[in-house]
């Protein structure tokens, strides 16, 4: 499939990070100098001398003046009472922009000024007398001032009325106006994309006004499939988020942690500390036992979900979610998680406006659980194994006085001793601009990651080229190139995450390493300190993906709102493994103490020298894997206000999407002479090499795509859309899957009955949609073959190959559906609040499983799994937002929640299964253990509960001192048997779906900025369960020292420890390990400062911003007392605390 892609050969060929990185570095020079290019075309912008040419008549000013800001560029701006609906004529052919206007308005009462970007009309008999009687007359004052918004700019073109009157003007282009009005007058001022304000006029002749930003954002255009809808006609669940300032300061390198604690129903997991770790993001609560994930849209193009966690801040202009199905069915067979749609940026006519920021964050380790001493590890072993010694660790009081001065009591610490506190540091260099006709937005990025480990790197570039064309006044083309490319150093030994909790619970009585540096054999495969810092070679990856997107959209002139578009996008994948393991020196030390637990650390106590063991035989690989996958989209949309009442948007589309690859592996083992990472090196016998090679594989769909949206004043809305999708997964009876959906609103607050002066905005609206899911497996519709057992025939000494059928075929698969409704009400009130909040419920069925059959034993083939589950699901979303500001600061609140849970209504289970075991009618989280009872504390306890209890045993052990003890609920019989056994379990929690929450708080103040984000969840139960695990030659949980049962301390929380190699009831899950894992994180907390205008520094920057960002500053949770509630056990990898200082600047 690649062989004739001379572009795929060019860039995955060379397996050089040296080339990739040239590559880089060509394409952005290349960037650059078509930046240059483009800023001498952009002084063009605007240009007063511009020709117009037009012919019309009898056309009303509104569609004369429309053409003219097309041809010109320029925006026209008039009062509110400015009558554009008049009748004019005009015919001019190449004539200069100022002549054309003059003839234009001839005959009118028309005033026109070229400013800036702007023409500014007004009524000449306005301008002249009339406005001087005006002032004149009785009881009249003139009211002057300026209006800027929130940056300091001026707002051109802004509304002041006098309220009750149409008495009013517009500001000019440096936002000044003048107005006669009535004493103690009120002026109402608006301007699009701000809050109306009223502001008193008694005793006052002058006004400095500053407007909001209008973040409840009604206006704001939201991408919602095929179409662009404004945000307060929306008639689905859909949330969305600009990328601000402040976001892109967040010292991150995946795009899904911006989103945390941002959109209600949109869950963001924390990610650990391994360098280029990537957050799980799902939608809503889930309603199928398969993977319901999410789908990714950027830039018109389905991508996965590696692709939007690649993309940098920098990139991204918004993120828009689609949670229920009357927004996500339009993606069909890849909807039933949900979908985020990206946009990224796109160029403005202007000159280049270049960005850049730079950032550096030092991280350091949040909560695990705390352990033992080297001192209280010994003492712990001598307590629990007495005079025996099943580890052959036992510890004499000579070795434990010794290890007392060893870090004072705490012994050698194997993390400590290799710990490097991990940084990340982050380059974003952006630039903005263009012309009359073409416009721009470029970005490059560098992200580079260190661990806390030496090989745990992970370097991350990104480039972006987004290029808009108007090739005529009627054709625009969209061409974008992206391109990342990721190096990643990985634990050479297991994984970073093995590695972590093996370091943290070490035998304090190992050392690393010797005073000069020498590894130390401590007696094991491997020494830890050796895997990190290179001298047991390498585990590295390399990822390089360029994706290229190009799109024509045609503005049919013949019937106005018609379009057409075009799009193709392509992008390729070459990932590359390269791993060199060998073995190394350790030196074997002398030893000493009563049971040699004493290990020397001296260079002239080495003992002797041997190789490690930790790989059997060294060797060298590499790995390959590449794929390619484009979709092309032929596309119709129309868009048409008929009678400023009827809106009507639709879209028709046809996709077709492919995609495929392949993959190589090949090694060698053994340096027979000389050892170094190269292929000649190794052995090249046959005996001591290999190659295996990745299935070919390709994978289309094709799709047929319907969209349609009305309004009837703004106020009565309604969308319909449809796909009809087919799959290679399925076959070919039940390929295609058809997905409808339909919504309706009603914005109440349109009505002329409704009063606004508490709550100026309300919607209700409802919706119903269908969405699929064919990531099922597919192929098991066909027939297949495995691998058999292999035979002798004949005399022949050798054996032959055996093959045999695959699982039974099932023709039938087809697609899992989900069935959605939602309702919800959106609402803006008190001038400064919104709400939105949804209920849904979802019905996923046709859900594909294996089915529990009764089969004869002479039945050798597997049964195919078959679509018959069904699972309900449903929960609340709601979101609260506050904006405020006086004269010196602005400040905001927003609040989002989610809430939803499940329930299994069809699921298949073993005849004989218990009811404990059977998932139907109940949720997908329902816990299940062990009613604990007690720790028998004393003899007299213990006298009494065999009295009790006279048959007891768990796990063959009868009740003895310290022991941990269960109720006996139940038996075989199904009354209590005295037998702790499966029969006892019983649900410990129904439904374990927490509250997931975000508080975002923040506002400014004179270029002071702050934004903090608080997340979490309530209500959820977590297991701690794995502190009761561990062995006691290791460091363990210490409260097993301070707080376990011994015939000294019976009343201690924990039962008696119990060695590894005994049989102990504690490890039994119950109740006892369950515990409230609720928590609250202050996620984030950024503090910027913009430093003061007209200095020295802007001679060369536009704007300066300093700030500092810390993330995971703390979490309030009762279960932190154990460990961080966010991490899977107590020594797993932790979640990182970082503090990040950097600059942005614009020039």
């Amino acid at each position: 499939m690649h062989k004739n892609s001379f572009l795929f050969k060019s860039l995955t060929k060379s397996n050089d990070s040296c080339y990739n990185l040239k590559f880089i570095f060509a394409v952005f020079v290349f960037f650059l100098c078509f930046l240059t290019y483009s800023k001498a075309e952009s002084e063009q912008v605007n240009n007063p001398n511009v020709r117009i040419s037009i012919q019309k008549k009898n056309a009303s000013l509104k569609e004369v003046l429309s053409i003219i800001e097309k041809q010109s560029k320029y925006l026209f701006i008039q009062d509110d009472g400015f009558n554009t609906d008049k009748r004019v004529s005009i015919d001019v052919k190449n004539t200069p922009l100022q002549e054309t206007l003059s003839l234009l308005f001839k005959d009118e009462d028309i005033a026109f000024e070229i400013t800036g970007k702007h023409i500014l009309l007004s009524q000449r008999s306005q301008a002249t007398g009339a406005v001087k009687m005006a002032a004149q007359q009785k009881g009249k004052q003139k009211i002057s001032g300026k209006i800027i918004d929130e940056k300091g700019d001026p707002v051109i073109g802004a509304n002041i009325v006098e309220k009750g009157t149409t008495n009013g003007i517009v500001t000019d282009i440096d936002g000044n106006f003048s107005l006669d009005v009535e004493n103690n007058a009120v002026l109402q001022i608006s301007y699009i994309g701000y809050l109306t304000q009223e502001i008193g006029t008694a005793g006052r002749t002058a006004l400095n006004i500053t407007l909001k930003e209008d973040t409840q954002t009604l206006n704001e255009v939201v991408v919602v499939g095929y179409l662009s809808q404004r945000k307060g006609l929306l008639t689905g669940a859909v949330s969305s988020m600009k990328v601000e300032e402040t976001v892109k300061a967040l010292p991150t390198t995946s795009a899904g942690n911006i989103l945390i604690g941002k959109l209600a129903g949109v869950n963001v997991s924390t990610v650990n500390a391994v360098p280029g770790a990537q957050p799980s993001i799902s939608i809503r609560t889930g309603s199928s036992w398969n993977a319901q994930n999410v789908t990714y849209v950027i830039d018109d193009v389905v991508r996965g979900a590696g692709d939007f966690n690649n993309l940098s801040p920098n990139e991204i202009e918004d993120i828009t979610v689609l949670k229920d199905a009357a927004s996500a069915a339009i993606y069909g067979s890849r909807s039933a998680g949900g979908v985020i749609i990206v946009t990224t940026k796109k160029g403005t006519r202007g000159k280049p406006i270049f960005n850049y920021s730079y950032g550096y964050s030092l991280d350091t380790r949040t909560k695990n659980v705390d352990l033992t001493s080297a001192v209280q590890a010994g003492e712990m072993y001598t307590r629990i194994n007495g005079a025996a010694d099943p580890a052959g660790w036992a510890w004499a009081q000579d070795e434990l006085d010794h290890y007392k001065t060893i870090n004072n009591g705490w012994g050698y610490d194997q993390l400590k001793t290799v710990w490097q506190n991990p940084i990340t540091q982050t380059h974003n260099l952006s630039v903005n601009g263009g012309g009359e006709r073409v416009r721009y937005f470029g970005a490059a990025s560098y992200v580079k990651q260190e661990g806390f480990l030496n090989p745990l790197t992970y370097d991350k570039y990104n480039i972006r080229m987004n290029v808009t064309a108007d090739i005529t006044d009627n054709f625009e083309v969209f061409s974008s190139f992206a391109l990342y490319n990721n190096f990643q150093g990985n634990a050479v030994f297991e994984n970073a995450e093995a590695n972590y909790s093996k370091l943290r619970v070490w035998q304090p009585d190992q050392p690393v390493y010797t005073d000069n540096g020498r590894y130390v054999d401590y007696g094991w495969i491997a020494n830890m300190g050796a895997s990190v810092d290179g001298a047991a070679g390498y585990n590295k990856s390399e990822m390089l993906k360029p994706q290229f997107i190009i799109s024509g959209r045609y503005k049919v002139p013949f019937l106005k709102g018609l379009s057409a578009k075009v799009s193709y996008s392509k992008s390729w994948s070459n990932n590359i493994n390269k791993r060199y393991y060998i073995n190394y020196d350790v030196a074997t030390m002398k030893r000493s103490g009563t049971n040699n637990r004493i290990i020397s650390t001296k260079d002239e106590d080495i003992v002797s020298v041997r190789k490690s063991t930790w790989v059997g035989k060294e060797y060298i690989q590499r790995q390959s894997t590449w794929s390619d996958d484009m979709q092309f989209n032929v596309q119709l949309n129309y868009e048409n206000v008929f009678k400023d009442l009827h809106r009507v948007q639709a879209a028709l589309v046809t996709e077709w999407y492919e995609g495929g690859g392949a993959g190589v592996t090949g090694g060698r083992e053994t340096f027979p002479v000389y050892r170094t990472d190269q292929f000649w090196a190794a052995s090249s016998a046959r005996a001591d090499d290999w190659a295996s090679g990745d299935t070919d594989w390709i994978n289309g769909r094709m799709s047929y795509i319907g969209q349609f949206s009305y309004s009837y004043a703004d106020k009565y809305l309604a969308n319909f859309s449809f796909r009809e999708d087919g799959s290679m997964n399925f076959a070919p009876g039940q390929r295609w899957g058809f997905f409808p959906a339909g919504s309706l609103g009603w914005i109440i607050s349109e009505e002329n009955f409704f009063n606004k002066s508490a709550i100026q905005f309300l919607k209700l609206r409802a919706s119903i949609g269908l969405t699929g899911n064919d990531a099922v497996g597919g192929w098991q519709w066909q027939e297949s073959y495995s691998s058999g057992n292999s035979a002798y025939f004949g005399t022949s000494p050798s054996k032959s190959v055996g093959i045999t059928y695959g699982s039974v075929v099932n023709p039938k698969l087809t697609w899992e559906k989900a069935l959605s409704y939602n309702v919800g009400v959106d609402m803006n009130f008190l001038n400064h609040w919104s709400v939105s909040t949804d209920y849904w419920f979802r019905n996923s069925y046709d859900i594909l499983g294996n089915r529990q059959n009764t089969l004869p034993s002479t039945f050798s083939l597997s049964m195919p799994a078959e679509n018959y589950g069904e699972i309900h699901a449903q929960g609340f979303d709601f979101q609260l937002g506050y904006n405020g500001k006086n004269d010196k600061f602005s400040y905001f609140a927003n609040l989002t929640a989610s809430y939803g849970w499940n329930k299994v209504i069809k699921q298949d289970y073993a005849q004989n299964a218990q009811w404990i075991d059977i998932a139907q009618g109940k949720s997908r989280t329902y816990i299940v253990g062990y009613e604990f009872d007690k720790i028998i504390r004393t003899q007299a306890e213990l006298d009494a509960f065999n009295q009790a209890n006279p048959n007891y045993k768990h796990n063959g052990l009868k009740p003895e001192l310290g022991m941990m003890v269960f109720k006996d609920l139940s038996g075989p019989e199904g009354k209590p048997d005295g037998e702790i056994s499966s029969w006892d379990r019983v649900m410990l929690h129904s439904k374990n779906f927490p509250v997931v929450y975000g508080l975002n708080l923040g506002g400014s103040w004179k270029g002071l900025n702050i934004d903090m984000m608080f997340s979490g969840r309530l209500g959820e139960k977590k297991w701690m369960s794995d502190l009761a695990g561990g062995v006691e030659w290791n460091r363990m949980w210490n409260q097993w020292y301070y707080d376990s049962w011994t015939p000294e301390t019976p009343d201690a929380t924990l039962p008696k420890r119990i060695s590894n190699n005994s049989p102990k009831t504690y490890q039994t899950a119950s109740s006892f390990w369950l515990k409230d894992g609720s928590f609250m994180r202050l996620k984030y907390l950024t503090v910027s400062y913009d430093l003061p205008k007209n200095q020295f520094y802007n001679k060369m920057f536009e704007n300066v911003r300093l700030f500092v960002t810390g993330t995971n500053l703390f979490v309030l949770s009762g279960f932190n007392k154990y460990y961080d509630p966010e991490i899977g056990g107590g020594n797993a990898f932790p979640v990182l605390r970082s503090f990040n200082f950097g600059v942005d600047v614009k020039f």
